[in-house]
């Protein structure tokens, strides 16, 4: 059956993948899921998470096709940007879409044992704390699945100092995600950092930041990687030099291949 063109990915994925458009998990139309799954039976499941200043854009855009030619089924994940609800409905969005895959993946051959997330800026904030966040009762569902690895390209990890500059260009999108600025509400700032949240028992985190990224600096992966290590956990970092935000050469072949070998790494047998 042809579907409604508003339901089609921005970019056709590769021949013979199943497009399975439109899951709800609750009821905004922001609250749904778009799987796509490999011709071959899927090894494990990577749950995408678009950027957008949490206020823009949505799941149909996934630039994720190297996953599924390596036979990863691709769950692309729509939540509430932040004119339909302040933080923390972003997160607790992304955590009821994890929680609704784990309960619908016997219809669709998911293995949810292997479950990585990939977040790009805003997603990859978003990706962060659902893996680090775990203990947070305000933001999880009770049935959330185990997080093996997370790719984090180019998210903020700590909103005080992301807006800490004067020449801060995320200033004005933090503020309208929390209701208020990190200065007026430092607590509630600091509570939505995946920096507040590192242990020992963190998955695995794959950092991708370039060098001249004037929206989030290249300091925000350094640092979140720093706090890992020093909690115990785990964070390898791709330094792209020259690398922009979401700039062509942030998405090359090359790097597409390191992100495919980190996942069958942390997502093996």
């Amino acid at each position: 059956m042809p579907h409604d063109k508003t339901s089609l990915p921005d970019i056709p994925p590769p021949p013979g993948t199943t497009f399975v458009p439109d899951i709800p998990y609750a009821r905004h139309d922001r609250q749904k899921i778009d799987l796509y799954l490999p011709d071959t039976r899927a090894r494990g499941v990577v749950a995408y998470i678009h950027g957008g200043s949490w206020l823009k854009l949505d799941r149909k855009i996934v630039r994720a096709r190297y996953l599924l030619e390596r036979g990863y089924a691709i769950a692309s994940l729509g939540y509430r940007l932040s004119q339909h609800a302040p933080f923390p409905a972003q997160i607790q969005d992304v955590n009821a879409a994890l929680a609704l895959l784990a309960r619908i993946a016997p219809d669709y051959g998911l293995d949810m044992e292997r479950l990585a997330l990939l977040g790009l800026s805003a997603g990859g904030h978003l990706a962060a704390l659902a893996a680090l966040a775990r203990t947070n009762n305000d933001f999880m569902s009770s049935d959330n699945p185990r997080i093996r690895a997370v790719v984090d390209y180019y998210g903020p990890s700590n909103l005080i100092t992301l807006c800490a500059g004067a020449d801060s260009m995320l200033d004005r999108p933090v503020t309208r995600l929390l209701g208020a600025s990190v200065f007026d509400a430092p607590v509630k700032a600091f509570r939505a950092s995946p920096v507040a949240y590192c242990t020992s028992d963190s998955p695995p985190f794959l950092l991708i930041h370039g060098d001249s990224d004037t929206v989030v600096p290249i300091t925000e992966s350094y640092n979140l990687q720093a706090q890992l290590v020093a909690a115990g956990g785990t964070a390898q970092m791709i330094h792209v030099p020259g690398g922009g935000h979401a700039s062509p050469n942030m998405h090359t072949p090359e790097i597409h291949r390191q992100i495919a070998d980190f996942i069958d790494l942390h997502l093996a047998d």
